[in-house]
Parts: structure tokens; sequence; C-alpha cells
């Protein structure tokens, strides 16, 4: 008897072997958000609000509303867990850096973090006006 192998069928060039890929490293929103960076020394932290306002009222609000705009493509981006306590640790140093100025308007928010919240608030509004016309009813909260 005999048996006729061809190259290619006794090869293993055909074969697929499952490997493992090193994971994807995690994005960190204080290496791809404009308005944060990570603390001195390493490991010590991040800053989540690292922005400086003008003076100009317009000007700070059109900028906040830049910065929401990054803010929310990010975590469409990254719907993490991690992300989902960001916006509460940005509005803790929003407040905590302006308190730190003392200002003597007696303002602590200056137009800056009042367009980035305003534009948030923009965003959940609309999302919210589509799941209440989708579901008939919103999702959590107090009744």
């Amino acid at each position: 008897m005999e048996i006729n192998v061809t190259p290619t069928q006794n090869s293993t060039s055909n074969v697929k072997v499952q490997t493992r890929r090193a994971p994807a490293k995690m994005p960190n929103p204080a290496d791809d958000l404009s308005f944060m960076h990570r603390k001195m020394p390493v490991g010590s932290g991040i800053c989540y609000w690292n922005v400086e306002a003008t003076g100009s009222y317009g000007r700070d609000c059109d900028k906040g509303h830049e910065l929401a705009q990054e803010y929310l493509r990010y975590i469409g981006e990254h719907p993490t867990n991690g992300n989902t306590t960001l916006l509460g640790c940005i509005v803790n140093d929003m407040c905590r850096v302006r308190q730190e100025e003392r200002k003597p308007s007696g303002n602590h928010l200056t137009g800056v973090e009042i367009g980035f919240l305003g534009e948030v608030n923009r965003y959940t509004m609309a999302t919210m006006v589509a799941v209440v016309k989708t579901l008939g009813k919103s999702e959590g909260g107090a009744k």
C-alpha cells in the first residue's frame, strides 16, 4: 500500500495555535485628558482638575465646554468601572482647587467649572430624555 503525502498535507503551516496576548495597557485619564496630570512623586495620585481660569467668564465657559466634550468623548471610548467615578473625582478637585484660591468674590467656581458642569449636564439630560422616551421611565434614583 502506498501513501501519497504532499508536503502541504504534512505541514504545520496551516495549523492555527491560540497564543496569549499581553493584556492591552489600560488607558489612564491622567495620561489622556488635557486637564489632568499625575502628581509627583510617582504613585502619589492624580490631579483631576488642573485648569487656569482667564478671568473672562465667557472665554472660561467656552473652555469648560471644550473640556467637557473631551471628558465625554473619553468616557464614551473607555466605559470602564474606574471611569464611573471619574466625574466625582473631577468635581472634588474643582472645589478643592478653587477653595484654595479663596476668590475675593466669594465664588469658588469660575466660568471654566460652570461651563464644564453645564455641558456634562446638557448631555446627561439628552441621554435621559432618550431613555425615558424609549423605556417610558428612568432607571434608578428615588421616585
